[in-house]
């Protein structure tokens, strides 16, 4: 490498480094976009999940009040087939979202195909992952 007395580097050096630079920021570019493109958003689903406002809630509370530490959750809400809720049987994960916006938060349902229920979901499994391993 070629720096002369100063530390100013070579023409060469500065080529590599701007290629390098340029990069990088063509891959943090192509993620971004792909984090847009695909759709659901789990850092979205996070604000969602902490939000007293989702659906228009009145209560005050959030998902975490109720699910803090991973409550009531498992690797296994993900992909069931039937789930009870407060000894209500309902059909589908979305419908348990509702449900428990419609109770807890006092709100009304989100749309169970809308890019809101889409972000929760896609935020659940990370939920659920960072909580295993604490105590319920």
């Amino acid at each position: 490498m070629w720096e002369d007395s100063t530390g100013h580097k070579g023409p060469r050096e500065k080529a590599h480094g701007m290629r390098t630079t340029t990069t990088l920021l063509a891959a943090c570019g192509l993620l971004l976009l792909a984090d847009l493109c695909l759709g659901a958003d789990a850092r979205h689903g996070k604000l969602l999940f902490e939000s007293p406002a989702l659906g228009g809630g009145t209560s005050g509370k959030t998902c975490l009040t109720c699910h803090e530490h991973g409550r009531d959750f498992s690797p296994e809400t993900m992909t069931r087939k039937h789930y009870l809720v407060m000894g209500n049987p309902v059909g589908s994960l979305a419908g348990v979202v509702n449900f428990c916006i419609e109770v807890a938060l006092r709100g009304e349902g989100i749309a169970e195909n809308g890019e809101e229920m889409d972000d929760l979901i896609a935020y659940l499994p990370i939920f659920i992952k960072a909580n295993s391993s604490k105590p319920q």
